[in-house]
């Protein structure tokens, strides 16, 4: 698909809780992999994970130790919210290890990315689609 880069970046911080605030998933937006979803896909997942109350599954570039932080904050931008965009999921993270909350300070790691399954609908640019 190309090289496809996004802004994923942290969007704000508490330095002092340690929680970092960020988008997961941002609507009508192509994502790494050239993929995208529509806003009632993306508030279907969020709300999907949060019913499945995976708070913990937070771990540094999917390497599967979940062992970084939880999620303190959920939700769903709203029209006019100053820091995230309209539609998107965005979280705000207790960062309980202290390794990873200087990585976070010193820009090593700069934001959140979604790791799941769905099912890929492809475009074929005809009306309808």
């Amino acid at each position: 698909m190309g090289n496809i880069t996004r802004d994923v970046s942290f969007k704000k911080f508490d330095a002092k809780k340690q929680i970092a605030y960020g988008e997961v998933y941002v609507p009508n937006e192509k994502d790494t992999d050239g993929n995208w979803m529509t806003p009632e896909t993306i508030e279907k997942m969020a709300h999907d994970f949060m019913a499945e109350q995976r708070l913990t599954q937070i771990d540094t570039n999917h390497d599967g130790n979940t062992d970084k932080g939880v999620i303190v904050e959920s939700f769903i931008a709203r029209k006019g919210d100053p820091d995230f965009a309209e539609g998107a999921w965005a979280v705000g993270v207790k960062v309980s290890d202290k390794d990873t909350w200087k990585a976070i300070e010193k820009g090593e790691i700069t934001g959140f990315s979604v790791e799941g399954r769905g099912d890929l609908i492809v475009e074929t640019g005809e009306k309808g689609d």
